[in-house]
C-alpha cells in the first residue's frame, strides 16, 4: 500500500462543509491568524496537514495501547498493527463515517437525540479535540518544562545521570505518544463520553443570520478543556451546542433556548467564531464573507485591546 504522506488533523472533510466551489473542485477561505492575510479559492487539502504527522513504530503503539491490550490482546495479531500508519488509517477510515453522520445530522438535526448518532458525535468531537497541531504541541510544551525541571531538581540534589534518566522518562511522554493514545485507545473516549453525556444539555444550533459559522484547524479545544458553552458546527448554518447543566454560570452566548432548539443572533454566531478564532493555532476556514467579517472583528478587537 502507498504510504499518506499528507496527513491532515483537522478531516479534509469536515473543513469542506464552511467553504464553497463543486465537489470535484471543493474550495475555502482562509485567514492566516498571525499574519492577518486573508486567502480565497484555496483548495482544502493544503492546509490542517503535516507530512507524516501520524506515522509511529510498533513498538510506540504497543506501548500508548498498553491498556487496550490487556483487555484485547487479539489485537496484536492483525496485521494493521504493525503499520506505520496506523493512526492515519484509522482516522482515514472513520472520517468516512463520520462524513455519513453529518451529513444525517444535517439532513435531520432531530437525529443527534437518537443514541447511535449522539454516540457517533461523542467520538468524532473527541477526535476533533485531540488529533491537532495544537494539542501536541501542548503535550510538548509541557512535557519540555516538566523534564528541565527535573534535570535541575536531580542536578541541584547531586544524583546520578541514571537517576536522572530514568526520573525523567517516568514523568515525562512525547507530545505525539500522547496524542496517539487519546485517538486510538478506548478509554479516553469513554471519558469524555461520560463528560458530555453526564455535565451538558445538548441543542440544535440554528444559524439563520447572514453571517455563516467558521471553524479553526483546532476546532474542538472547548470539548477538551471543558468549556460551560460548546458549540460546534455541522455546516455554515447548523451546529450542535452543548451548556453546562449547572444553573447560573456564565455562558459564552447570550441566545435563549426554546426546548431542544437555539434560533442564533448575529451577536451568538460572532461569540461562537470568535471563540474559533482565539483557539486557532494558525488557520481560521469559511465562506468569503464569513472570513472577511470576522478578520476585521478581530483587528478592531486587537486595536481596542492595545
Amino acid at each position: 500500500m502507498e504510504k499518506t504522506k499528507n496527513q491532515h488533523y483537522v478531516p479534509q472533510m469536515y473543513i469542506k462543509r464552511f467553504g464553497y466551489g463543486t465537489e470535484r473542485k471543493p474550495r475555502i477561505s482562509v485567514l492566516k491568524k498571525h499574519e492577518q492575510e486573508i486567502m480565497h479559492e484555496q483548495n482544502p487539502y493544503n492546509f490542517a496537514a503535516e507530512r507524516y504527522f501520524y506515522d509511529t513504530t510498533e513498538v510506540v503503539i504497543e506501548n500508548v495501547l498498553k491498556e487496550d491490550l490487556e483487555m484485547f490482546p487479539f489485537i496484536k495479531e492483525s496485521k494493521s498493527f504493525k503499520d506505520a500508519q496506523l493512526t492515519e488509517h484509522t482516522l482515514s477510515r472513520s472520517e468516512g463515517e463520520y462524513r455519513k453522520l453529518l451529513d444525517q445530522i444535517e439532513k435531520c438535526p432531530f437525529s443527534i437525540y437518537e443514541d447511535k448518532y449522539r454516540v457517533g458525535f461523542i467520538c468524532f468531537m473527541h477526535e476533533l479535540a485531540y488529533r491537532t497541531r495544537s494539542f501536541r504541541d501542548g503535550m510538548d510544551n509541557i512535557n519540555y518544562r516538566t523534564e528541565k525541571l527535573l534535570d535541575e531538581m536531580c542536578d541541584n540534589g547531586g544524583l546520578s545521570e541514571e537517576f536522572k534518566r530514568k526520573t525523567i522518562e517516568k514523568n515525562c511522554t512525547p507530545g505525539k505518544n500522547t496524542q496517539l493514545e487519546q485517538v486510538l485507545s478506548v478509554k479516553p473516549a469513554l471519558k469524555t463520553m461520560e463528560q458530555v453525556l453526564m455535565n451538558y444539555d445538548w441543542y440544535i444550533g440554528y444559524n439563520n443570520t447572514e453571517l455563516d459559522f467558521i471553524i479553526s484547524d483546532n476546532p474542538a479545544q472547548m470539548v477538551r478543556q471543558g468549556f460551560n458553552d460548546v458549540c460546534i458546527p455541522i455546516s455554515k448554518n447548523l451546529a450542535i451546542v452543548m451548556r453546562v447543566k449547572e444553573k447560573g454560570v456564565p455562558m459564552l452566548s447570550c441566545d435563549e433556548s426554546e426546548g431542544k432548539i437555539i434560533n442564533m443572533s448575529t451577536k451568538g454566531v460572532i461569540q461562537y467564531n470568535a471563540m474559533q478564532i482565539a483557539m486557532a493555532q494558525l488557520y481560521l476556514f469559511g465562506s468569503k464573507a464569513a472570513i472577511s467579517i470576522m478578520n476585521d472583528l478581530f483587528i478592531h478587537s486587537k486595536s481596542l485591546i492595545c
